[in-house]
């Protein structure tokens, strides 16, 4: 219901902005119409960065217990889950959703078995879920009035956070204070021994940065881009002259973008499972 008036409110506020910016041009030429309205699209509702705005949907003594990021994570989490569990119990079929499933538990199967020199592979149940997650909330977010959860720094972090976190306990409870031996390359002269030490905990400690900025700024510049090209097409198809006909080149820029948007979306996913999987491959092999 909050979120229902806010959009009323807000769809009443910038029609009526738009309105009475464009009867006050009425009189323009075209193309100085088409500028106008351009710019009043632009700074209001065709943002490009309105998109990653979170809101609050559950308030309690001033302070956001519920937000549209947390609406969205357990929304993705959830299909997850669905698609994962009938794919599990329902009997194989040959139909085109239990073909896809198929190819991407084989692709990250052989991907786990490539990257993890282990002969159990107890790691891939979590590797899976954590790639199917990744993937339909970067997928989720291209449909309209959604909202991308990968595109949220915090979400990001939190997520590399706590598979970094989860791949060194596991590196302690099997080598113990061997562990420190990661950082130190063997073969290191001992007077320059303590600066190479700190240089690899820097560079190791800084994977979790790398691997939340990585799937953070891609996810969120495809879709500011796709944004722009969107607001400034329909700008172009509003603008009531002869620029309609030129609304058709953005357009197809658009549907390319989109393609790759699709693409994008499953190689992050694909990128975050795979370091993901090399890392645990370090902190149980290094000493080979």
């Amino acid at each position: 219901m909050l979120l229902s008036l806010t959009l009323k409110n807000t769809t009443k506020k910038n029609k009526s902005i738009i309105s009475s910016h464009v009867s006050s041009v009425n009189n323009a030429p075209a193309f100085t119409n088409f500028l106008s309205v351009s710019s009043v699209c632009s700074t209001s509702f065709l943002d490009p960065l309105e998109q990653f705005e979170m809101f609050s949907l559950l308030t309690i003594n001033h302070s956001s217990m519920f937000n549209s990021l947390a609406l969205f994570l357990f929304a993705n989490l959830a299909i997850a889950a669905f698609l994962l569990l009938t794919y599990t119990v329902s009997a194989p079929t040959h139909n085109t959703y239990s073909m896809a499933t198929y190819a991407l538990y084989n692709l990250v199967k052989t991907t786990v078995k490539e990257n993890l020199a282990i002969k159990r592979q107890q790691y891939f149940a979590p590797l899976f879920y954590l790639f199917i997650t990744i993937l339909l909330a970067n997928l989720v977010g291209l449909f309209p009035f959604s909202f991308t959860v990968t595109s949220s720094f915090i979400f990001t972090l939190f997520i590399a956070l706590m598979h970094f976190s989860g791949i060194n306990l596991i590196g302690v409870f099997q080598h113990k204070w061997q562990i420190f031996e990661l950082f130190l390359p063997s073969g290191a002269p001992t007077p320059i021994a303590p600066f190479l030490a700190l240089i690899e905990f820097v560079s190791y400690v800084a994977r979790v940065l790398s691997l939340s900025i990585r799937l953070f700024a891609n996810m969120m510049s495809g879709h500011a881009l796709l944004k722009i090209l969107i607001g400034f097409s329909w700008a172009l198809l509003t603008s009531g002259s002869a620029m309609i006909i030129l609304a058709i080149f953005p357009w197809a820029i658009v549907s390319a973008v989109i393609y790759l948007e699709l693409l994008i979306a499953f190689l992050q996913a694909y990128v975050f499972t795979v370091l993901i999987t090399l890392y645990i491959n370090d902190v149980l092999t290094f000493h080979d």
